[in-house]
């Protein structure tokens, strides 16, 4: 798989993890408490539970990554100095709680605002199932048996299109309007969990792993 250069990763280099799943977990609304176009590090802050379901995910030797649609930067909200502050300060805060991550992946692309949006781009965006795909390839991680945790249809409808075995829509930034759509994806050997919260969510992907 081709990478396209404006792609974001925080390592090219992930440790490989392989056959066993995945646990891949969006940014905003489920990694950090949503804030619309987050610029600055200083309003980071974790969503609850988060940094407990990584270090959770780290404990069963799962590979651990981030998959974030980040369309404020080809809107021209955020520039990618920003972006990588405020990913700084998540790593840093996840360290002070006990948990990291083993990948993040970006994807500045909007149909709208990136010149000669195609298929190509449209893959990578979520429901895109690119990001996952390839975090898969570099981790040697099977798809087949790893689980997506998201707020958003987008993300839920990207972990299918992915081969996952599962996700979790929980109701913390956008996932309490978007869990009527989310749930729509469930079928074909693909399910689709609710939680409340983080916690709830790790829950529930104990009984499921």
């Amino acid at each position: 798989m081709t990478i396209p250069p404006d792609i974001w990763l925080s390592t090219p280099t992930p440790p490989r993890r392989q056959g066993a799943p995945g646990l891949f977990l969006d940014r905003d609304g489920v990694l950090v408490k949503q804030v619309n176009y987050l610029k600055n590090k200083e309003d980071v802050a974790l969503e609850t539970g988060a940094a407990e379901i990584v270090a959770w995910g780290r404990a069963k030797g799962f590979g651990l990554v981030c998959v974030t649609n980040q369309s404020g930067i080809a809107r021209g909200l955020i520039s990618w100095a920003e972006f990588e502050a405020v990913e700084a300060e998540i790593e840093r805060q996840l360290a002070v709680r006990g948990a990291s991550l083993d990948l993040t992946l970006a994807c500045p692309f909007h149909p709208d605002f990136t010149e000669g949006y195609g298929p190509e781009h449209d893959r990578w965006r979520k429901p895109g199932p690119a990001m996952i795909e390839h975090a898969g390839k570099l981790m040697g991680l099977d798809l087949a048996k790893s689980w997506l945790v998201g707020d958003k249809a987008a993300d839920i409808e990207a972990a299918k299109r992915a081969g996952l075995k599962g996700a979790v829509i929980v109701a913390t930034g956008y996932g309490a309007e978007e869990r009527e759509a989310a749930m729509m994806h469930e079928g074909d050997g693909f399910t689709v969990l609710t939680a409340a919260t983080l916690d709830e969510a790790r829950t529930l992907l104990e009984a499921a792993f």
